[in-house]
């Protein structure tokens, strides 16, 4: 054995030396394959990082395009409270276009008095309180009537109690041009005229109106004709709407007392 080993000393320690190398090389070589094998994962771990960065990325900007969104809704609010204000504006303004309007109504339509006077007419004169009037001592003139003729055109209405009263022609006193003082009502010349010609006349004060009411002329009275029949006075073509006692006469009025059958509508009074 001996002999042997020395005989093959020489190509036993070549065999052994391969055998180490061959050792070595697997070593290495397996580490290396082990390294290779490792860097793809490393590679795949790389790319996941990658991905997962880029997907952090996304969520980010989906992050941002959610942050984003609030934003253009709260531009949107912001706006919107404007828009509000600017409808508060104009409704505030219509507002107050709508009381000016109503102001001019007011203005152009006066409330009642204490007497409870309508509105005037433009144009036509205002009511004088009696306890106001001066009459003085000069003379003026006005043309005066008194006429029953509605009655005559409904002879239906005549009853036996005003059958005798109601004149044939309608008139119980004609027009005529009289002299009155300057600063009479209506109502003084009535009770003046009617005196002066044995006309019968009655009436009565009324406070509420701060006027006289004429209940009859000529022994003809209110409703003797129907509920909306009486005595209504006229000046220059126009029902006055207040009492013949706060109407002053001016010269050359044309005063004129007719017996209206339907509250004088019968006799052009306009009530609209």
């Amino acid at each position: 054995m001996i002999n042997f080993i020395k005989k093959y000393k020489i190509a036993l320690i070549a065999c052994a030396i391969a055998v180490i190398v061959l050792a070595v090389a697997f070593v290495f070589g397996g580490n290396s394959a082990n390294k290779s094998s490792e860097t793809p994962d490393s590679t795949q771990s790389v790319t996941a990082s990658t991905e997962t960065v880029t997907t952090s990325e996304t969520t980010v900007n989906a992050t941002v395009g959610t942050t984003v969104q609030p934003a253009t809704d709260s531009t949107a609010s912001t706006t919107q409270p404007a828009t509000e204000k600017q409808n508060q504006n104009t409704v505030k303004q219509n507002n107050k276009t709508e009381v000016k309007e109503e102001q001019k109504t007011v203005e152009t339509q006066p409330a009642t008095d204490k007497y409870k006077t309508e509105p005037i007419p433009q144009g036509k004169p205002k009511p004088v309180e009696p306890q106001e009037q001066t009459v003085s001592d000069d003379k003026i003139y006005c043309t005066f009537s008194i006429s029953c003729a509605k009655i005559l055109e409904s002879p239906e209405v005549i009853d036996d109690s005003i059958a005798d009263v109601v004149p044939k022609d309608g008139w119980i006193f004609k027009p005529q041009k009289i002299e009155i003082n300057e600063g009479e009502s209506v109502f003084d010349i009535l009770l003046r005229v009617c005196k002066d010609n044995n006309i019968h006349t009655e009436y009565s004060w009324t406070p509420v109106y701060n006027s006289a009411y004429i209940e009859g002329i000529g022994n003809i009275y209110e409703f003797d004709c129907g509920e909306l029949s009486g005595w209504m006075y006229k000046v220059n073509d126009w029902y006055p709407n207040y009492g013949s006692s706060r109407y002053v006469v001016k010269n050359n009025d044309v005063i004129e007392w007719n017996y209206t059958l339907n509250s004088g509508r019968d006799l052009g009074k306009d009530y609209d």
